[in-house]
């Protein structure tokens, strides 16, 4: 690919055969990395894109930002728009390119393109030149418009060993060669520095020849990377290709390991003055103990006196919504202004803890939206978080210290991401982060008028991450309002009165609430019939699974279970006509169950619906059979009670 150098075909190009529902696509995507020791040992990363805008909703892709990171360095960007028909070209220049800085030794260089229209062609070339040998710059070769071409060739001297994280699917070209190159190379001379003895100084460059393993990478025709519902995070599945330095073996020289083993990086983690010694020193355990202490049951047991530091904490520190694993300042100053990263509160949880003599481990994990983790190899950049596993009241609990209502024991939504990493001198390992369950049972008592209208009164109990959904809701500006929220919004006419909340001491405990409300034209009121269906408050209003096949797995954070009781009046002059019949249906493998029971009664109708799944995780090939469920599910709860007037 050649710059400037546009087929007619792509010019004219109205839509991509391979996904006509495409905005834009990528014609081209081509890249180098090669090494260059003139300046000492860095890469050069040479990257060519080419973009085709087919619709005017794709025009964000002529808004491009380049990271650089620490000593990065760019050259050579050149950036166009290619008009469609004509071929006339509009090129960015120097004022057009703008830096700013995003992040602590992170820079993102910004540029849009000029004229765009719908046909147009954008693409741009750069150079960067980096020193961070330890991650090379990763290649996606998906994104979230289809790409026609991507090709990545890297150059990696025999010298350097490298790990090859791949992702999603495999290239479909993969060739290796080995060749010998020429480097330069950064002489040095010594010199005398009187009493402060030698150094070394640079004193030009001189060339040296080293075998290369030389790589191609190629994919044609990947498709589009969408977000369905229920996935943790897109990067989890986009096709791409990652490099962790393993290992530097220079001829006549000790071999450096740069990636060590797990053992090895607990050792490192439990020294270290920003994470280990945070909770392991004394003078924190105690001043922490100390200012915790008017808090604590007097008399408790070390475990009663966990669970009250942990609510008390809970309840005075504030979640700065960042993610880390260690603490950016030290415990004593975070618990002192009262606020601070995941990772901040959570070591200054460990620190009490330890304080307290219990038995207690951190563990590192990554977030659902930071992405999966791999066991294989000990890269700890993989982790954005940390947990504390304690042992209370003989139960090993997952401690996850927020400033939201979440009983011990149940981590934060974020944290449930299947595995985390457990830090420990003597046994590091890998843990699973089996997810709490979320459970709600309500009982409606309804009556209904003959025009139609409904009225209800409602009670429910909610557990687990259900119940902390309650806590949160009603603790926020809207109030008790919140748990009629859901009504309002399918039933914009209504009017709800007598809101009750009980919420217990224990946060362990079920959350009770309940309301009575008015839904007009709830009910379908039709000369001398009337049809209803209870199921006003799905727990599904549509199924969140419309496409027939999937390419992702399905990902739900926890297991849950819903259970309705419905208990209706016959309206006064009415008979029951026709009632649903009764189903049940369950998944494969008892991953989860659907019952539909409807009876009669003496002047009433009751109904008692309830859906579980207990299983959180199905690969594609089991998708049909969860959408089927959903759709069995959906179809039963809009199935309708029909009443007719007696005669």
């Amino acid at each position: 690919m050649k710059w400037g150098q546009v087929d007619l075909e792509e010019l004219n190009m109205t839509t991509f055969p391979e996904d006509t529902t495409a905005a834009a696509v990528i014609l081209g995507d081509y890249a180098t990395l090669k090494f260059d020791f003139g300046q000492g040992t860095r890469y050069v990363f040479e990257h060519h894109r080419r973009i085709k805008i087919l619709d005017k909703s794709a025009f964000d892709y002529g808004d491009v930002q380049l990271y650089l990171y620490g000593n990065d360095q760019i050259s050579g960007l050149k950036a166009q728009t290619i008009s469609r028909g004509s071929g006339q070209t509009f090129r960015l220049k120097g004022r057009d390119f703008y830096e700013e800085e995003v992040a602590d030794e992170v820079k993102a260089l910004k540029f849009t393109f000029p004229n765009l229209e719908e046909g147009a062609v954008i693409e741009y070339t750069y150079t960067i030149t980096s020193d961070r040998i330890v991650q090379l710059r990763s290649w996606y070769y998906q994104h979230d418009i289809p790409v026609r071409w991507s090709e990545l060739h890297i150059d990696i001297p025999i010298w350097f060993e490298y790990l090859f994280l791949t992702n999603g699917r495999s290239p479909d070209i993969n060739e290796q060669e080995r060749l010998t190159q020429s480097f330069r190379v950064v002489q040095y001379k010594t010199k005398q520095a009187g009493f402060s003895g030698t150094y070394q100084q640079a004193s030009g460059t001189t060339t040296m020849s080293g075998e290369v393993n030389r790589y191609r990478f190629v994919m044609e025709n990947v498709p589009a990377l969408r977000e369905e519902a229920f996935m943790t995070t897109l990067d989890d599945y986009r096709a791409s290709l990652r490099f962790q330095l393993q290992a530097v073996r220079f001829p006549d020289q000790p071999v450096d390991q740069i990636l060590s083993t797990w053992p090895d990086v607990a050792k490192r983690l439990l020294t270290s003055t920003s994470f280990g010694l945070q909770f392991d020193k004394k003078r924190n355990q105690k001043q922490l103990l100390s200012a915790l202490e008017p808090y604590l049951p007097a008399d408790g047991t070390p475990s009663e006196k966990a669970l009250a530091a942990y609510y008390y904490l809970q309840d005075i520190l504030k979640w700065d919504g960042t993610y880390w694993y260690n603490a950016e300042e030290g415990v004593l100053e975070c618990f002192e202004r009262k606020k601070g990263s995941s990772g901040e509160l959570n070591l200054i949880m460990m620190t009490v803890l330890k304080a307290l003599e219990i038995e207690c481990y951190p563990v590192l994990l990554s977030t659902r939206s930071h992405g999966k983790m791999i066991q294989l190899y000990p890269i700890v950049r993989q982790f954005n978080h940390m947990v504390t596993v304690a042992r209370i009241n003989d139960q090993l609990l997952i401690l996850d210290l927020s400033d939201d209502e979440r009983p011990a024991g149940v981590p934060r939504k974020a944290s449930l991401n299947k595995v985390g990493w457990l830090v420990s001198e003597t046994n590091p390992q890998w843990i699973n982060i089996a997810p709490p369950g979320a459970s709600t049972a309500r009982m409606f008592q309804m009556s209904l008028s003959e025009n139609g209208d409904l009225s209800y009164q409602i009670q429910t109990k909610s557990e687990g991450y259900h119940a902390v959904a309650v806590r949160t809701q009603t603790a926020g500006e809207a109030g008790l309002e919140a748990l009629t929220e859901s009504l309002l919004e399918r039933f914009p006419q209504s009017t709800t009165k007598e809101m009750q909340l009980k919420l217990p001491e224990n946060p362990v405990d079920a959350v009770k609430a309940g309301y009575k409300a008015d839904v007009p034209g709830a009910a379908q009121a039709f000369n001398d019939f009337i049809y209803f269906s209870p199921c006003i408050l799905p727990y599904f209003e549509e199924n969140p699974f419309q496409k027939a096949e999937r390419s992702y797995p399905v990902d739900l954070a926890h297991p849950f279970d819903v259970r309705d009781v419905f208990i209706i009046e016959i309206p006064e002059g009415y008979l029951l006509e026709e009632m649903p019949e009764a189903a049940s249906f369950t998944l494969p493998g008892k991953a989860g169950s659907f019952e539909f029971t409807p009876t009669e009664t003496t002047g009433k109708v009751n109904l008692v619906y309830s859906l579980r799944l207990d299983k959180t995780h199905f690969e594609p090939e089991e998708y049909p059979a969860l959408k089927h469920f959903l759709d069995l599910v959906i179809e039963k709860q809009g199935e309708q009670f029909v009443f007719r007037k007696k005669t």
